[in-house]
């Protein structure tokens, strides 16, 4: 068989990187055809297939070492039936790892499909001008969207409210100010305004003082 692959068109037909096919060469588990005296390395058709092979168990869940396994299991095998004994005792057991894994990508799946029929549902009920919380608070929102459309520090969350409060009064006194008296930060100034009787009196608040005092 003719060794007429290179290291990328392995990397391109099974979707790993280059890098990656060298660290499982390193690891043993994969080993060019021929390797040139300038370092480069071909592979045949067999070599692709064992790292197709390698690259689902992978993505299945299986570890290196267990993949090295899988990979020697030939070694010492005098007759076919001794393959085939060992051949079944390794595998019983990664088919049910499987099958759980299988189970869990549907139920993933499952979820991912309700969560954007709820999403929808909800939008073109309501509007999509609500806060995203309103979409987590719905009682049969999918765990995934209850997860991912809450946020620390929003207003539908009652032990926020302080904050949400204070932003609002902060943005509404900048408005009453006007742009070139709005000096003070925002959060300092919803704190200040209650600490002076005389807003004249404060340096930070006398250009609004002036303005009131004209009206």
């Amino acid at each position: 068989m003719s060794a007429d692959l290179s290291s990328g068109d392995l990397a391109r037909a099974t979707g790993n990187t280059v890098r990656t096919i060298r660290f499982y060469e390193e690891e043993g588990l994969l080993r060019p055809a021929e390797v040139s005296d300038g370092g480069h390395r071909r592979y045949t058709e067999d070599e692709l297939e064992r790292l197709r092979l390698i690259t689902d168990l992978r993505e299945l869940g299986l570890a290196l070492g267990e993949i090295r396994t899988l990979l020697e299991l030939r070694s010492g095998c005098v007759t076919a039936a001794e393959f085939a004994i060992r051949f079944q005792q390794v595998l019983a057991g990664h088919l049910e790892q499987a099958q759980r894994r299988l189970e869990r990508m549907r139920r993933v799946k499952k979820e991912l499909l309700d969560a954007l029929a709820s999403i929808q549902e909800r939008l073109s009920s309501e509007g999509a001008e609500q806060c995203p919380c309103a979409v987590a608070e719905a009682a049969r929102a999918p765990r995934i969207v209850k997860v991912l459309a809450r946020q620390e520090g929003c207003c539908k969350h009652p032990e926020h409210h302080h904050v949400h409060d204070a932003a609002i009064e902060a943005a509404a006194a900048a408005r009453t100010l006007g742009a070139g008296d709005a000096q003070v930060p925002l959060p300092g100034l919803a704190v200040a305004v209650p600490q002076h009787d005389d807003p004249a009196a404060d340096p930070q608040l006398r250009p609004a003082a002036k303005r009131g005092a004209g009206l």
